[in-house]
């Protein structure tokens, strides 16, 4: 091989490199810039997620609460626990509506919720995957007992005697309250949702 085709040789070899350089440079500007996009969005997290009924009150609370064996400052010891028979509290029995109230808000929440849930999705364009639809309904359902107790109570205040048995037009009143505050905190949670939650 003679100088000059060698010289020819390396002017192309490094002609090729150059472009190559060049090329992986300006994907190097691309990535950068891409990145700077990144960054400059508004990170989205969601620390805690809230469900919110307007109406729920805790009305009275009552008993004592001791966590742990022996309350403070009794100096017992774990041999000296005992149950005293005169003290022992009885809650007061659930009304006799609750449980059918209970089972046609339980019904709802696993066959029609998930349904209206996804129709939320698409009605404010999001997307949640099974887990996470199924997480919110758990949660939701974990607090349909105080609504129920809620609405039983605001009917005993306006007078309201349950029979000794079923009244279902009370049961299907208070189960569309709930339901209707079911749907409301589904609404108000989506529509707060940012995009691309879940």
């Amino acid at each position: 091989m003679s100088l000059y085709e060698y010289f020819v040789k390396l002017h192309r070899y490094l002609s090729w490199q150059t472009k190559k350089i060049r090329v992986l440079e300006r994907r190097l500007r691309i990535l950068e810039a891409q990145l700077q996009e990144i960054k400059a969005q508004p990170r989205t997290s969601i620390e805690r997620i809230e469900y919110k009924f307007d109406q729920l009150k805790i009305e009275t609370l009552e008993g004592t609460l001791n966590i742990g064996i022996t309350p403070p400052g009794t100096g017992e010891t774990i041999e000296d626990f005992a149950v005293d028979p005169e003290k022992t509290v009885i809650s007061k029995p659930e009304p006799v509506l609750m449980r059918p109230i209970q089972e046609k808000v339980a019904s709802y929440l696993n066959k029609e919720a998930p349904e209206t849930l996804k129709q939320l999705e698409r009605q404010y364009g999001r997307s949640l995957d099974d887990t996470y639809r199924q997480f919110i309904l758990q949660d939701i359902a974990r607090q349909t007992d105080e609504r129920i107790r809620f609405y039983l109570q605001e009917k005993a205040n306006n007078g309201y005697v349950p029979p000794g048995d079923r009244d279902e037009t009370v049961e299907n009143e208070i189960f569309q309250k709930v339901k209707a505050d079911i749907e409301q905190s589904l609404d108000a949670f989506l529509k707060h949702l940012p995009s691309g939650g879940g």
